[in-house]
């Protein structure tokens, strides 16, 4: 591990996990995250940044000033923030979002889905289902989508993924999970494991986020435990996760069920590092290899398809 990632992971440990672990309820979590905000320095980045209103759903575009290629039109990067559910929104996840771009040489659709407590489940899902929707509306080839996602991003990725499967709407090329939240019940060792080594995730706050979630919902039902689902037949898969998080078993007991069914899953656990340490591509030079991993995984899927209808 890096230096600047042993000593990121420390300032992320004593300021975000603390601050994180001391807000009273969502308000205050809100609050706290407005104030992290607004002391970052403004960034002018070198892309195309414009909101689009897709069916009643506000969605970020990002795409590359400088490269006026005809695939910008044709290929989707579609991505779901994290937050818990409960906090975020796209413009945060800039610093992750625009390098993506680059990586993967597509254009990203970031979804700005309804928050709970305020819109519990199912929401959230619903509106990651509409953008979807209305990129195959826009004509664009399923086979040119894919689906990323971190944290609970990342379970909405895979929530999504058997949704459309269930209702038989074609499933986009890939799906990436950045440190994915895929068991709501907590039955995963990692998370008593890990309580105290996790840098990010207080797992007393994750409980009452998932709380604020989904109040009235059986929390082994796939559409918010992806991990209990019918896995068979989804899309090549990445996941991405630190072997120092609560979180870990869901990304490995996902692994090993997709592998179980039939599908492609590449498992990618780093060392040392924390949740979603993809986020801090700036500081980290390990964020910056694992976007780049995540543009080749979903470029090579990208043209294989296409290569295949050729």
């Amino acid at each position: 591990m890096s230096l600047n990632a042993l000593l990121m992971r420390e300032l992320v440990r004593f300021t975000a996990k603390r601050r994180l672990r001391n807000s009273a309820d969502v308000a205050a979590l809100r609050a706290e995250l407005e104030r992290l905000e607004a002391r970052k320095p403004q960034v002018e980045y070198a892309y195309d940044i414009s909101t689009l209103d897709f069916g009643g759903v506000e969605v970020e575009r990002v795409a590359p000033l400088d490269r006026p290629d005809p695939r910008e039109d044709e290929e989707a990067l579609l991505y779901f923030h994290g937050g818990a559910w409960v906090v975020g929104e796209p413009r945060g996840f800039r610093p992750l979002t625009t390098r993506l771009v680059e990586a993967a040489g597509a254009p990203l659709y970031g979804v700005d889905y309804r928050l709970a407590p305020e819109h519990p489940y199912p929401c959230a899902l619903d509106d990651c289902e509409r953008a979807y929707r209305t990129l195959l509306d826009r004509g664009l080839d399923p086979r040119r989508i894919a689906l990323i996602g971190d944290s609970a991003g990342g379970n909405l990725v895979f929530a999504l993924a058997l949704r459309l499967k269930r209702q038989g709407i074609a499933l986009p090329a890939a799906l990436v999970g950045l440190s994915p939240c895929t068991d709501l019940t907590a039955g995963g060792g990692s998370f008593k494991r890990n309580f105290r080594r996790d840098a990010m995730l207080p797992a007393e706050r994750l409980n009452d986020c998932i709380e604020a979630y989904c109040p009235c919902v059986d929390l082994c039902d796939p559409e918010v435990s992806p991990l209990f689902g019918d896995l068979t037949g989804l899309p090549p898969t990445m996941l991405q996760v630190s072997n120092n998080e609560i979180l870990l078993d869901d990304s490995t007991r996902l692994a090993a069920r997709l592998r179980e069914a039939g599908c492609e899953v590449e498992l990618d656990v780093w060392k040392g590092l924390w949740h979603v340490w993809q986020a801090f591509p700036e500081q980290v030079p390990e964020a910056r290899r694992a976007i780049v991993q995540i543009g080749a995984f979903v470029r090579q899927r990208f043209d294989a398809r296409a290569e295949r209808v050729a």
